[in-house]
């Protein structure tokens, strides 16, 4: 099975990675075909292209793998033992016990907050418009505020201020450390006296810090109506594992989501047909559920620009067939849906944004289109995220008219996939 050349330990791929990551995962698929074998240093990785190898990882052989300790590693400075971190056995009782936080009857409460979040924000915004009615802003930052106020009022029931920038500032800074980490074949010590490292240690002080003060508030207080509630009750008072589980959930949806709405306001000033459509029915009726067109635009934007790019690198505990690779004992997988959702042989135009794609039933592999990924290991707030950003956009869309200042952006791999320096847009009020 043929593959980029081995030499120097595949010091060559991991410069070419960095160079550009996106436009070197297309190159080795275009050149290779579904199933890459590359050096990594010590490791030996596959990149898989296909829905049928990436079933076997992610669903009907799932056991056999785990996420690679390095990664996890790095994460675990900030997160914990938390359900994102944990694996085997004390993955399964986590996930048991923060399922009962993202279940459908609490839903109604959740969108709730979606709601009054979005209002508070349309009128922020509205005041902050020109004479003319226009607001020119960085849409990037704006969601990721929004984003982070959401995950604050879910998981603490903290309302709109002023101190959330400063938290917005800290998450910033460890997504940038998570994915610097995550990517390099080595990391310096923390205690070396660079800039870079005084910013991580302040960013991870600051987060535990409120995370922290946060839970102890509660524990000795009354009882709130929250995701932290849930976390409670679900970890018997233990409060490292609320801890640890409530910065995951506030660090994870806040960067998520985010970045999510960048893409589906990109698209959508980009494309004024689809635009107007989203408007004529966020206009007919103010319940999401209703709003079919808008879901498939949201659909469709992960499709394309999924925040999870690429999945956390899996590595094998046993040897293992995947689809007919003989995959040994250690190895590494790769799984990136950013290309299995651009596959032409599973998508027409899969470069093109069609949300009409969405309205009818898939024609492709389940396995090909796996935002939120898939398997035991799946996002377990998918659907709260999928609320979220449609509730979110629906407000938005009433209110103001987005067009694009520049051109359409370039996406940029960091720990979520983001538009490339931001997404400059001007807003007219409607």
């Amino acid at each position: 099975m043929k593959g980029p050349s081995p030499a120097l330990l595949g010091l060559d791929t991991l410069i070419n990675i960095r160079r550009d990551q996106l436009g070197f995962y297309a190159d080795m698929r275009a050149r290779f075909g579904d199933t890459v074998p590359l050096r990594l240093g010590p490791y030996r990785s596959w990149l898989l292209f296909h829905p049928d190898q990436i079933e076997v990882v992610l669903a009907s052989k799932a056991k056999k793998f785990i996420r690679f300790e390095r990664m996890m590693k790095v994460l675990r400075q900030w997160n914990g033992e938390s359900l994102f971190i944990a694996e085997g056995q004390s993955w399964h009782d986590r996930r048991r016990k923060v399922l009962p936080a993202f279940a459908q009857k609490k839903m109604p409460a959740y969108e709730a907050v979606f709601q009054q979040v979005a209002q508070d924000w349309v009128k922020h915004l509205s005041e902050k418009a020109d004479t003319e009615g226009n607001l020119h802003l960085n849409a990037d930052d704006i969601f990721a505020q929004i984003a982070l106020d959401i995950a604050l009022r879910t998981l603490f029931g903290g309302g709109f201020s002023e101190g959330m920038d400063q938290v917005s500032e800290h998450i910033k800074v460890l997504s940038k450390v998570a994915f610097r980490e995550c990517a390099s074949p080595f990391t310096l010590p923390d205690y070396l006296p660079l800039p870079g490292k005084r910013e991580k240690k302040a960013a991870m002080a600051f987060m535990r810090d409120l995370v922290r003060g946060l839970v102890e508030d509660r524990l000795k207080g009354p009882a709130g109506d929250d995701l932290l509630q849930v976390l409670i009750e679900t970890h018997v008072g233990d409060k490292q594992e609320i801890c640890d589980d409530a910065m995951s959930l506030l660090i994870a949806g806040h960067e998520t989501s985010g970045a999510a709405l960048s893409w589906i306001f990109a698209l959508l000033a980009d494309h004024p047909a689809a635009l107007a459509k989203c408007q004529n029915e966020v206009a007919r009726t103010n319940e999401v559920q209703e709003m079919d067109y808008l879901r498939a635009v949201v659909d469709e934007a992960l499709r394309l620009y999924p925040p999870g790019y690429t999945l956390f690198l899996r590595q094998a505990t046993e040897d293992v067939d995947i689809a007919g690779t003989a995959v040994k004992k250690g190895d590494l997988l790769q799984i990136i849906p950013y290309m299995t959702g651009r596959d032409p042989r599973f998508f027409v135009e899969p470069n093109q944004f069609r949300p009409e794609r969405f309205l009818t039933e898939p024609t492709w592999p389940f396995f090909a289109n796996i935002p939120f990924s898939a398997g035991p290991r799946a996002c377990t707030g998918h659907q709260f995220a999928l609320k979220e950003v449609s509730i979110i956009a629906a407000e938005l869309l009433r209110a103001f008219q987005p067009r694009l200042s520049g051109a359409f952006p370039a996406p940029e791999p960091k720990f979520s996939l983001r538009p490339q320096n931001g997404l400059p847009m001007i807003w007219e009020h409607r």
